[in-house]
């Protein structure tokens, strides 16, 4: 069993793969248009259509049983969905899913940007969302539909949802090197897209609309399949703790570093090169427990040209590595000063920088939102795509929070007090643990730490501690995502109640987990088996949804996976027991 993504031309399909690399559903090819007549939809039930792309073969393959997932359909496919065009809609847009329980959603809208189209659907078309306006009643038009076709059926997208969430997450190409007044650089907060009235900004708006595509994919699959947990272990979130050296001495930062330590923690320190105060043994000192990335500084060069501040950057990556003898795993850019779009991130992918931390959320220099996902939506670390498909080998991990933004007594803070931060943290903790479970991205400058956020650092690693977070640096984080990542489902099948597949990759980690549901229609988990062993595992709630987490075995490179589902379910394990065992 496979997920067919169809790949023919320039398109997104590159970036739906990265979808569901994300997500863990690791079970998709690309197909091209000359193989669809040849697919069986019992082997590959399901077809994705990237936008703009269609043909008489994909409704062929709908009618002899196959589930097409399509976006911004025309032609044959449209026709086939009981589609009629009427134009293209005026964005953004907010979309409100009906049909069914979006993941992570509870009454919020998702925003909607990039391309969007007018359809009227024909009788027997069902309607699953619906779009609508912030700012007027008229206009409400489907959003999602489901058509039922010969014996499967046709799932359309009345937008470009690969297209929408780069957007949301990466902002708008248009916006590059547009300075908001006063700000004084070109940075990645002043990228972000126009998604309307500030309504989403507490929750992961377009990450939980990629994980709505995914999860409609997983609905159209005959029975449960497995995912990659992209979380580690057994947690249900991740506070990924990191700090800005700026101008802080040795001092501030062993003071920092000792908390977290403390905390059974570990940060990341990003430094400037040329301006730190750090030496060569300070910094060997600090990665024995935490770890180091440059803080490349391109302020000298505001006003130049992209070319002159790519060059710089590079230089300074260069500086950073040849200085402390260590590879630039993560990044982030003094004041986060950005050039072009995702021209940093050309260089960055150049010189092998595998994640970047310079989008923060937050409308810094043209709104006062403080909402934890305002902005972007984005919280799950996702590579890089340039809006014409090319994907780039290095990962987005937006940053949350920064305490000179939240707590400082700058103009452009919003001085949260330590009493007013509890409150706050208790509610995206709450919604993380509970309805997102997503990475929570911290920048906690340690010059800051001594002279006024060392309370709310400590909160975050009180509250991180409680709620059974792990604290990790981001190149600890990229380290446990590189290894997720060259795993795969191979060979699945289903016979009767027992699905059999092979997890195949080339790294292992000590954190990575298999997350499979826990229940089959009206059946249960019965057994796992690891290369015929039988496996233990812990059932948690994650997105409504009971799942049973595996640790995948250490120091292997391929295992036989089987899974039985019957009418008695397994014993339960606590996390308590599972760790004693």
């Amino acid at each position: 069993m496979r997920i067919g993504i169809l790949s023919d031309g320039p398109d997104l399909s590159a970036y739906l793969a990265e979808i569901f690399n994300t997500w863990g559903l690791v079970l998709y090819e690309m197909v091209g248009q000359d193989l669809i007549s040849e697919m069986d939809p019992e082997d590959m039930p399901v077809v994705v259509c990237p936008a703009s792309q269609g043909s008489h073969s994909l409704v062929d393959y709908a009618r002899r049983g196959g589930t097409v997932i399509c976006f911004l359909p025309e032609g044959p496919l449209a026709e086939a969905a009981g589609l009629a065009y009427e134009g293209e809609k005026d964005v953004p847009l907010r979309l409100r899913i009906t049909a069914y329980q979006a993941s992570g959603i509870a009454g919020e809208r998702f925003p909607i940007v990039g391309r969007a189209n007018n359809y009227s659907p024909a009788p027997g078309v069902q309607v699953l969302g619906y779009f609508s306006y912030t700012d007027r009643y008229e206009g409400e038009s489907v959003g999602v539909t489901e058509t039922p076709v010969g014996q499967g059926r046709i799932v359309a997208f009345a937008f470009d949802l690969a297209l929408c969430v780069l957007l949301l997450r990466q902002g708008d190409p248009n916006l590059a090197e547009v300075i908001p007044e006063g700000t004084g650089c070109a940075r990645p907060s002043s990228l972000a897209i126009n998604i309307g009235p500030s309504d989403s900004g507490w929750v992961p708006f377009a990450d939980l609309l990629s994980r709505l595509f995914v999860d409609t994919v997983r609905r159209y699959l005959p029975g449960p399949v497995p995912l990659l947990s992209h979380l580690p272990g057994m947690a249900p979130g991740i506070l990924l703790y990191s700090g800005d050296e700026d101008n802080a001495d040795v001092a501030s930062n062993d003071a920092e570093f000792e908390c977290v330590a403390a905390a059974g923690g570990r940060m990341n320190l990003y430094i400037i090169p040329n301006r730190t105060k750090s030496t060569v043994s300070d910094v060997e000192r600090y990665r024995v427990q935490h770890d180091v990335g440059p803080h490349p500084n391109l302020r000298p060069l505001d006003g130049c040209s992209i070319s002159e501040r790519l060059t710089e950057f590079e230089r300074q990556i260069r500086m950073f590595q040849d200085q402390f003898d260590t590879p630039a795993r993560s990044l982030r850019n003094h004041c986060t000063a950005w050039a072009g779009y995702l021209e940093p991130v050309e260089v960055m992918e150049k010189l092998g920088v595998g994640m970047d931390g310079n989008y923060f959320s937050g409308t810094y220099g043209y709104g006062r939102e403080d909402a934890p996902y305002a902005a972007f939506g984005g919280a799950m670390p996702m590579r890089f795509c340039w809006p014409d498909g090319r994907v780039l080998n290095v990962f987005q991990q937006h940053t949350q929070l920064a305490d000179d933004i939240m707590f400082g007594t700058a103009d452009y803070s919003y001085r949260l007090s330590p009493q007013v931060f509890v409150a706050v943290l208790d509610r995206i903790f709450t919604d993380i643990e509970t309805r997102f479970h997503t990475p929570f991205g911290v920048c906690i400058h340690p010059g800051n730490w001594v002279r006024f956020s060392r309370p709310q650092g400590r909160e975050l690693l009180r509250q991180a501690n409680e709620r059974r977070f792990p604290i990790w640096s981001f190149d600890q984080w990229l380290t446990f995502w590189e290894a997720r990542d060259t795993w795969r489902f191979n060979g699945m099948t289903r016979q009767g109640c027992r699905l059999q597949f092979a997890l195949e990759g080339e790294r292992s980690h000590d954190a990575l987990c298999l997350a499979i549901p826990a229940k089959d229609s009206k059946t249960s988990l019965v057994e796992i088996k690891l290369d015929g062993e039988r496996a233990e595992w812990q059932t948690v709630r994650r997105y409504g949804e009971d799942l049973a987490l595996v640790p995948v075995p250490l120091r292997k490179t391929a295992i036989s996976v089987s899974v039985m589902y019957g009418s008695s379910a397994k014993l339960v394990l606590t996390t308590q027991d599972f760790t004693e065992k």
